[in-house]
């Protein structure tokens, strides 16, 4: 299984702590995008204080990226990957 390097807000309150976790197989619909760029915004500040509702964690904050599609799911074209793509917080 391959791994990947993410930051992530492992206990509120505490510093974001550098892991390695597994990459994930895109569904269906889905793409793989090898992250080339992400920014922290106030919201991500806010999990972290505990000041906003974040899921279960451990959460990998940074929802505004902008990167590279490196794998498609079965119902996408192959010829997606390579695109430069930067993605919208509110489509994850």
């Amino acid at each position: 299984m391959s791994t990947m390097k993410a930051v992530q807000l492992i206990r509120i309150g505490a510093p974001l702590k550098m892991r390695e976790i597994p990459v994930p197989d895109p569904g269906p619909y889905e793409v793989l995008v090898r992250v080339k760029a992400a920014g922290i915004c106030h919201s991500d500040v806010h999990y972290r204080s505990g000041l906003g509702t974040v899921g279960p964690l451990p959460h990998t904050p940074g929802h505004e990226i902008s990167g590279v599609i490196e794998a498609v799911g079965s119902r996408l074209g192959a010829d997606l990957v390579g695109t430069h793509v930067a993605l919208h917080y509110l489509v994850p």
